[in-house]
């Protein structure tokens, strides 16, 4: 938890506090943490495995539009709104979940302002990737949007040689294509010696050519 944005601040005395309040739900591969519609009364801190959020449409396709791992929070949005989960969220893998209640989190906000400067920082975050992601899919084509991906991947490694947090079809789901077109566009950027791939392991060569793309 000291490695998440929202507690790393916190003094221990504090951090004892907010784990006091909270609970730890686990999920298997597959699980539901919530469905679009639920009651937003909670938000969860991923303490391990990987968790994606994702819309369906009327037609039953799926967009993901996060997902998230170890020290990553989710759900805070929606529970501050006080309505209902616009999306659903599914655990990727086993997964282990810290949850507090808006209740509980009113309690810890009472005694340490901290933690409300910690969230307020983590939407802001949000906000600015969500709208990041609007303008990627709206007005970029798959290449430029690949790229924009590829590079953000390699901002939150600190590396051009990563591995993959998710499996193609998510990446395709999450840039708003098709696993196919992923495909297509990978070969592409390799092809033009922007990139290596094997398997989930990408190696950006020029990151900045990737970036005139974009």
């Amino acid at each position: 938890m000291k490695a998440s944005p929202l507690f790393c601040a916190l003094r221990p005395e504090a951090l004892d506090l907010v784990l006091r309040l909270g609970r730890v739900q686990r999920c298997q591969a597959g699980e539901a943490v919530f469905q679009a519609g639920e009651p937003a009364d909670r938000f969860f801190l991923v303490v391990s495995g990987r968790v994606k959020v994702f819309q369906l449409s009327e037609r039953g396709g799926e967009r993901t539009l996060h997902a998230f791992g170890p020290g990553s929070s989710f759900g805070e949005a929606a529970l501050w709104a006080g309505g209902r989960f616009p999306a659903h969220a599914e655990a990727l893998e086993p997964t282990a979940l810290f949850v507090l209640s808006r209740a509980a989190l009113r309690d810890a906000f009472a005694k340490n302002p901290d933690l409300a400067i910690g969230m307020m920082a983590s939407l802001s975050r949000k906000l600015r990737d969500f709208v990041q992601l609007v303008a990627d899919i709206s007005l970029k084509e798959v290449p430029a949007r690949l790229a924009s991906a590829l590079l953000a991947e390699a901002e939150r490694t600190g590396s051009p040689r990563f591995r993959l947090r998710q499996s193609k079809a998510e990446l395709a789901s999450q840039i708003g294509t098709i696993p196919e077109t992923l495909s297509r566009g990978l070969r592409k950027l390799k092809d033009a010696g922007l990139i290596t791939v094997r398997g989930p392991e990408i190696h950006l060569l020029q990151p900045a050519l990737l970036r005139r793309l974009t």
